[in-house]
């Protein structure tokens, strides 16, 4: 080849190159240096989306295994979580409002429900009259320890994928991420709000 052919040839090369990548015309959809790859948000955008194909497969699983329970989702969430943190002391609303980042009064409400199926006791907080101390009885019980087997079979499957270092650092950084989430409600509810005023 001569070398004004290679010259040429490269001068091809460095523009296809250049096309490919380094001038996309698309704006990004992130700007943190953690989240992006190379100058470009492609891989962020492949997890984000990753987490919401993930994320709805999590939601249909909870829905599945409180029909299985007679239950809705939440209501299923709300009743083993009960279960659960009764092993570390008194249970109120705040306590399982606080647990599963919801708000108050749909805990109220649902603890409520929970309540007239039978499945969930509410009693006075001995300590503190404003309070209600939330139990599971024994049908509730009863319900939750017949799902055990489907439930393990399910969660073992639905988290097949993870090793136990994984488990661990998913586990360690599912705190900083909820509270991400609420910062970013947060800022949405913000810019809603700003534009509203300024219309």
């Amino acid at each position: 080849m001569s070398s004004m052919n290679a010259r040429t040839a490269s001068a091809e090369t460095q523009v296809v190159t250049v096309s490919a990548g380094d001038c996309d015309p698309r704006p990004m959809t992130a700007s943190r240096p953690a989240l992006i790859r190379d100058g470009r948000d492609d891989a962020f955008r492949a997890f984000v989306h990753g987490l919401l194909a993930f994320t709805a497969r999590l939601e249909a699983t909870r829905q599945a295994l409180g029909s299985v329970t007679g239950l809705t989702g939440p209501q299923y969430t709300i009743l083993i979580s009960i279960a659960h943190l009764s092993r570390l002391g008194d249970v109120s609303v705040s306590t399982v409002a606080g647990h599963l980042h919801y708000s108050g009064p749909f805990v109220t409400a649902e603890v409520g429900r929970l309540a007239k199926m039978g499945l969930v006791d509410k009693a006075p907080n001995q300590n503190d009259g404003r309070r209600v101390n939330l139990t599971v009885t024994p049908d509730g019980q009863a319900r939750l320890d017949d799902l055990a087997p489907l439930q393990s079979q399910v969660n073992d499957t639905l988290f097949a994928a993870l090793g136990p270092a994984d488990f661990d650092r998913v586990l360690t950084l599912l705190p900083g991420l909820i509270a991400g989430g609420d910062n970013a409600l947060a800022l949405l509810e913000y810019e809603s709000q700003r534009k509203e005023l300024q219309e």
